[in-house]
């Protein structure tokens, strides 16, 4: 790595840090590009430079906090691939970062182009790795070929944010114990 290349990804390690505290001190409404790049002491025209719009650089510190793509967990059964994976999902929901989380998806209600990215970032980067556990598990006998990653994905999602915006139990063990086996498996293996 070059000087060059070495400050570039300090400067945009600078600038997501600073997203994601304003977002944990002012949410997003309140979060501006001016408002970045004062805590990143950084230049007006770098901010507007490198993301056009406040939705943009959102999502690229939010890509940049949990990074893109990731690799399914491979337990070496279904049930132990979903378990770790909910328990990683519901670490994450559970802390500040979760808070964050939680105040982007309610922003991105009326604001399209967040939730266009938000969409992206929580879901179609993640989706193919809910495609991989499915397809393992598939060849495994678990479930029948074919089974639908999207309602697994999207029953997934939904459980895990609409436990953590109502507050209505903590995102624990036994949280996932139910959800795996009282929601997900029944649903992925109905005939």
């Amino acid at each position: 790595m070059t000087a060059s290349t070495s400050t570039k990804a300090d400067r945009r390690a600078a600038i997501c840090g600073a997203v994601f505290e304003l977002l944990g001190e002012v949410g997003y409404d309140r979060m501006t590009m001016d408002a970045v790049a004062a805590r990143a002491r950084a230049s007006k025209a770098t901010i507007y430079r490198g993301w056009p719009s406040k939705p943009e650089l959102v999502m690229e510190a939010v890509e940049h906090r949990f990074g893109g793509a990731v690799e399914a967990p491979d337990t070496g059964s279904l049930r132990g691939d979903l378990h770790a994976q909910l328990s990683a999902v519901c670490a994450a929901a559970e802390g500040a970062d979760g808070a964050v989380f939680t105040g982007l998806l309610t922003a991105a209600t009326h604001n399209a182009e967040l939730a266009e990215c938000m969409f992206r970032c929580a879901y179609s980067t993640k989706h193919g790795m809910y495609e991989s556990m499915l397809r393992r598990a598939a060849e495994r006998g678990e479930v029948a070929p074919g089974t639908s990653a999207e309602l697994l994905h999207e029953v997934l999602h939904a459980m895990v944010t609409s436990r953590r915006m109502w507050q209505n139990g903590p995102l624990d063990q036994a949280f996932v114990e139910h959800l795996v086996d009282g929601v997900l498996i029944p649903i992925l293996t109905r005939s």
